[in-house]
């Protein structure tokens, strides 16, 4: 914190060593840990530490479903910025791409332009796991077809994994849990793989983005900080 001049050294250790600094949401416990001023969060009990500039900010947020990726609906619908916890916000932030209305999960919020352009940029193939539940099951021809592309009305889709979880009891009928990731962030690509076979999706959830996982504590519509290496590993992967 002296780095940013709002304390002395002396001062930010004896902070420090009370607990009342926290970094990215992460109480500090060790003298001297070095920050990133352009990166990181960094609060005094409770308050955030403001620099010369605006920091960068990273955040989760839990999507639930029937919640509009958007600051604005014409039909009067939720959007995300609706949510509660989302209207307690200090910062304004936008979503790294967006999930359908009818989509839950995880869902990236940053004022980091530069990183969310990369991160949506088909040239660097950032991975998205979703979690799918689909009326009936896959044969397995299906599966292998978009495991190695599926002609859609906007071109072939690209690499795709595609994993078979368990059966799933729809009341009258049988449906199935797939494990899916894709590499491209095109307008419903997970579901129009599916529609195209004739399933239709019953739930769709991200679990993943990168290397980024949705925690199964973080209850849909609440929203935690990333962690350093978290941010660091969305870095990586589009060479920032």
């Amino acid at each position: 914190m002296s780095q940013l001049g709002i304390a002395s050294r002396r001062e930010a250790e004896a902070w420090i060593r009370e607990g009342r600094v926290a970094i990215n949401g992460e109480t500090v416990t060790e003298l001297g840990r070095k920050i990133d001023p352009n990166n990181d969060q960094i609060t005094v009990d409770g308050k955030l530490v403001e620099a010369a500039l605006p920091p960068r900010v990273y955040w989760m947020l839990n999507k639930p479903d029937e919640v509009l990726t958007a600051r604005n609906d014409g039909f009067q619908r939720t959007t995300i910025y609706d949510l509660p916890r989302l209207k307690k916000l200090p910062f304004l932030v936008a979503p790294v791409g967006r999930l359908d209305f009818r989509t839950e999960g995880l869902l990236l919020l940053t004022n980091d332009g530069e990183l969310a352009n990369r991160l949506t940029h088909p040239k660097f193939k950032v991975p998205r796991q979703y979690h799918v539940l689909i009326t009936g099951r896959l044969t397995p021809e299906e599966e292998h077809a978009i495991v190695r592309g599926v002609d859609l009305e906007d071109g072939p889709s690209g690499k795709t994994e595609l994993r078979y979880a368990h059966g799933k009891n729809l009341g009258g009928s049988r449906g199935s849990w797939y494990a899916i990731t894709v590499f491209e962030g095109r307008n419903r690509l997970v579901r129009r793989l599916f529609e195209h076979f004739n399933h239709k999706v019953v739930r769709l959830i991200r679990v993943s983005y990168g290397e980024v996982r949705l925690p199964e504590d973080l209850s849909p519509g609440e929203y935690r900080q990333l962690s350093s290496d978290e941010i660091r590993s969305l870095k990586r992967l589009t060479g920032l």
